[in-house]
Parts: C-alpha cells; sequence; structure tokens
C-alpha cells in the first residue's frame, strides 16, 4: 500500500466508524429484541448444545454451558461478518463508482459492524464468566489482544472473500454450505484433545481453532492463552490481512468493471 493511500484511509477513518454503525444499527432496525438477538441466538444455540452433549453424551467438561458460550460468540462474529460481508461490493455498487471513500471500508464496515454484535455478547457475559474468577479480575483484559487480532484475520477474509465474489457469483452461496461445515470442525463444544489423532490434523490446520481455544481459556479458564496460540493468531491474522488486501488492491480496477 502506498503512502498516498495510507493518508486517505487515516484521513477518511471516521467514515469507516460511520458506515460500521450504520449498518449495525440497519441490522436491528424494527426488531422487537432489537441488540438483545446478539445474546439471544448464541444462548438458544448453547443450551440445545449443553443438553445433546453434557446431558446425552455425557461431555465432562467442567462449566461446559460457558465453555460452549465462549467459543460460540466469536464463531458467531467470524461467520456472520464474513457471509454479510461477501456480497458487500454487489449490494454498494453505486457507492464503489463515486470512489468518495476507501472502497475496502465496505467490507471492513461490515466486519466491524458485526464485531460491534459480537462485543454487546461478551459484555453482557462478563459477569458470569467474573463470578466464575472472583480472584482474578484482570483475567478479561486478555481478551483485547485476542479481539483485535480477531478482527483484523476476518477483515483480511472478508476482503478476500467481497472481492472474489465479484468474479465468482456462486461464491455466497459455497460459503454458506462450507461454513455449516466448518462450524463442525471447529472445537466450540468439545476440546482439541476429545478429537482421535487421525483426525486431529483439521483441528491443527484450522486457523479458527485457535481462536475458539484463546476465548475459552480466557474466560472459562481465567487464564492467558499459551505463547504458541498467540503466536499462531500473530501469523493467522498478518496472513490473512495482507493476503487479503493485496488481493483487493491487485483487482481493484478489474472489479470496478464487473460490479
Amino acid at each position: 500500500m502506498d503512502k498516498e493511500r495510507f493518508k486517505k484511509i487515516y484521513a477518511a477513518r471516521r467514515i469507516l466508524l460511520d458506515i460500521a454503525l450504520r449498518q449495525f444499527k440497519a441490522k436491528y432496525a424494527g426488531s422487537r429484541l432489537g441488540i438483545w438477538w446478539a445474546l439471544v441466538t448464541p444462548l438458544l444455540l448453547a443450551a440445545s448444545i449443553n443438553v445433546v452433549f453434557k446431558g446425552a453424551l455425557k461431555i465432562g467438561i467442567p462449566h461446559y454451558t460457558f465453555f460452549v458460550l465462549a467459543g460460540l460468540l466469536p464463531w458467531f462474529f467470524f461467520s456472520n461478518a464474513l457471509l454479510e460481508s461477501v456480497n458487500s461490493f454487489q449490494s454498494n455498487a453505486s457507492v464503489m463508482r463515486q470512489s468518495v471513500f476507501p472502497r475496502e471500508f465496505i467490507p471492513a464496515g461490515t466486519v466491524l459492524a458485526n464485531l460491534f454484535t459480537s462485543l454487546i455478547g461478551f459484555i453482557c457475559l462478563l459477569p458470569f464468566f467474573f463470578m466464575m474468577h472472583p480472584a482474578q479480575p484482570w483475567f478479561c483484559l486478555y481478551l483485547i489482544p485476542v479481539i483485535f487480532l480477531h478482527f483484523v484475520f476476518v477483515t483480511g477474509l472478508g476482503l478476500f472473500f467481497s472481492t472474489a465474489s465479484v468474479f465468482f457469483r456462486d461464491l455466497a452461496h459455497f460459503l454458506n454450505i462450507f461454513f455449516m461445515v466448518w462450524f463442525w470442525m471447529t472445537p466450540v463444544f468439545y476440546t482439541m484433545d476429545m478429537i482421535p489423532f487421525p483426525y486431529r490434523w483439521m483441528m491443527f490446520f484450522n486457523p479458527v481453532s485457535y481462536y475458539t481455544a484463546a476465548y475459552q481459556r480466557i474466560l472459562v479458564d481465567g487464564g492467558m492463552p499459551p505463547v504458541s496460540t498467540l503466536l499462531v493468531l500473530l501469523l493467522s491474522a498478518g496472513v490473512s490481512f495482507l493476503g487479503g488486501y493485496s488481493f483487493f488492491l491487485n483487482r481493484e480496477n478489474a472489479l470496478l468493471k464487473k460490479i
């Protein structure tokens, strides 16, 4: 990215926040529960998973409901942000052609709006996690770098998928199916240790597994994720953002001709 583009992004940084806030408000406009849907959906899914895996299958993970919630909230941020951003360029074709602000703000704003939703869910549930760790009130500070790296990671993928979908229109449909499979391959309601070795490679090569494990380590165990996990988060965020942004920049001109 050249210096001029960086200056343009910095000068227009408030526009990114305005885009995200507008999308965030529009998402819950006219809804009776409003932003409470950010909490209701993961709570209902966590309750159903708890009945099946804790009740029927007798999984012996301590504080299982909270363990699942600690993984579901970041998963919903990840999946919803990408599924909503994949068609963001086509949906904002007129704005794209005007170039009144950096075009990458369109998918990035969608990701940021979903981050706001995720943060509301975390804020509502933090008191319950605090009750689990009354002697360690500082444990939630570990969330700050993890959430930041998670946002960078998802933004990079959002830039990639939103650009790619302009050239491959079936991508959005494929992602809907792929995310269903990806969810079950991510240790949201089980730990990596519970997967037999012949199949554990799927966890190791799934970067979302490390984000999920980091959130669960902080919120459920009240401790800092292992350094190895943090390094994986840093590497995956860097690769995702640099790769996704480069993909967008290299195809920006062709993208304008396609939308």
